[in-house]
């Protein structure tokens, strides 16, 4: 079956040839991007803040700042920023900057994006409620505008990463569906097309932004099967993709370059212990920690990409909060099973946990392997898959039918431990853990301007929350693109190609 959906696919792209035409049509410079998939809220940058948006985004718009290659806060839409008080920040705009549809990208512009994610249906997408701590946002001037916060928040610069300068009035005009369809921004990219039907999306240079481009044309297509992808690279019917593992010999051997580059996320399967029945038995750490103890994560990451090492905490390595102190759960398959009976179940029990496939390098493989590694000690590991709208839904709204289920420490894309803690505290809108006293430290800790306080109590919380265990920890996680010899200057910024500085050689 798999061999037949992958010609399907190759076969569409063909077709598709004649109107999406690649790098040698005439002296036009077109990247075209083989993606799993493409957004659900396609040009809506605001029901996400990760894949698959996260690659469209980032063409279409800017945020206030933006992380440089060492994930460090860098300039983008605003220049510069300084704290004025333990609860103010005080940003300076970018001078000259236009949206594609010609009006003055300004302070009045950036309270009104605020303003809109302080209303119900702003409160509805993710980023209006990642962003509900932000209590004032006030235009000083026409290049000077302040964020007040409900609390202390050191990491401003990096939260505002994740919130995208849609052009307000257009949004309010159009109204939130029809804005997705025809999204205004400042990036280096207009989004002109939308193709249904064969899952094709074209994006225009945008001659006015303050990001000069190289490329003329962006077009991503949708090729839901890693080996489509890989297929149509061979072929020459797209010119960069991400692909997975088992696409990676084959590609270097056809000579394409290929990079693996850090997703600031800690692989995990996640429990979901707020929300369970009163009886699962997740809800006993003891069980949690034995099915960390179960998996042997140096097998699984000695398969995966350089760089793919374990982990038993919440951050990677380079992200702000990581431990290099704390080791990985050992593979001990005897203790687990010892913990399991002291906890009640010697002969295990059933467990259910839904997942996402192809979602990104080695996931499908880590997934059927952390399932049999628990049915090794009695735990009945049923795996069930969901598509990517049934999984985003349930991620906000914690309505999984299983007591696991697939979900990484993520740091992106604050590149700081902060935000993937929140998600694993009481203060999450909707938790999936809870615990009162993991949460009081973190609340503590996330105010601390100090940073090497704020490092020391988050080296703490990041020990708490390995005993804790409310994941399998497994590795930290790569990103894997590839891309046609003849495509040059390939660059990867924050888990994104920086499609403006791409140029490509005539075949």
């Amino acid at each position: 079956m798999r061999w037949l959906l992958t010609l399907c696919a190759v076969t569409c792209l063909a077709l598709a040839a004649c109107s999406d035409t690649g790098s040698s049509a005439g002296d036009e410079q077109v990247l075209r991007v083989g993606v799993a998939s493409l957004p659900a809220s396609l040009g809506n940058p605001y029901r996400g803040n990760g894949r698959p948006g996260s690659l469209l985004w980032h063409a279409i718009f800017d945020g206030l700042t933006r992380l440089d290659f060492d994930g460090d806060p860098e300039p983008a839409l605003a220049v510069d920023w300084e704290l004025v008080s333990p609860s103010v920040w005080r940003f300076t705009l970018r001078d000259g900057v236009r949206y594609s549809n010609g009006r003055a990208f300004d302070a009045e512009a950036v309270v009104e994006v605020f303003e809109w994610l302080a209303t119900p249906e702003g409160r509805r997408n993710l980023i209006g409620i990642e962003m509900r701590d932000i209590v004032a946002v006030r235009a000083i001037d026409a290049l000077t505008v302040e964020f007040e916060t409900a609390r202390p928040d050191p990491v401003l610069p990096r939260r505002l990463v994740t919130v995208n300068m849609v052009e307000p009035r257009a949004l309010q005009e159009m109204g939130l569906d029809a804005y997705s369809r025809a999204p205004v921004g400042t990036g280096a990219f207009i989004m002109t097309r939308w193709d249904q039907r064969r899952r094709h999306l074209t994006l225009e240079r945008n001659s006015d932004s303050w990001r000069a481009s190289s490329l003329d044309r962006l077009v991503f297509l949708e090729l839901p099967s890693s080996a489509g992808r890989t297929q149509a690279l061979l072929s020459g019917d797209v010119d960069l993709a991400l692909i997975d593992l088992e696409e990676m010999d084959r590609l270097e051997r056809g000579g394409f370059p290929i990079l693996s580059t850090p997703s600031m996320q800690v692989k995990a399967y996640t429990f979901r212990v707020e929300g369970s029945g009163e009886n699962s038995p997740i809800r006993d750490v003891r069980v949690r920690q034995a099915l960390n103890y179960a998996v042997d994560k140096d097998a699984i990451s000695a398969l995966l990409p350089g760089g793919a090492v374990p982990s038993g905490q919440p951050a990677p390595s380079g992200v702000f909060g990581h431990d290099p102190s704390i080791e990985p759960y050992p593979y001990d398959p005897q203790r687990a099973r010892a913990l399991l009976a002291e906890a009640g179940w010697p002969d295990g029990f059933e467990l259910t946990m839904e997942v996402l496939t192809d979602a990104a390098p080695g996931d499908d493989l880590m997934t059927q392997a952390v399932a049999e590694y628990w049915r090794q000690v009695g735990v009945n590991t049923r795996l069930r898959i969901v598509t990517l709208p049934e999984y985003l839904n349930r991620l906000l709204t914690n309505n999984w039918r299983g007591d696991a289920f697939a979900l990484s420490w993520n740091s992106f894309q604050y590149n700081d431990i902060t935000r993937a803690m929140n998600d694993f505290s009481c203060g999450r809108f909707v938790p999936y853990f809870c615990d009162e006293a993991i949460t009081a430290e973190f609340q503590a800790a996330r105010v601390l301007h100090d940073e090497d306080a704020r490092l020391e109590a988050y080296h703490a919380l990041a020990r708490a929350y390995r005993e804790a265990a409310p994941s399998v920890f497994l590795v930290e996680h790569r990103d894997l693109f590839a891309y046609g010899p003849h495509v040059e200057g390939v660059q990867i910024r924050h888990r994104v190609p920086v499609y403006e500085e791409i140029t490509l050689q005539r075949r």
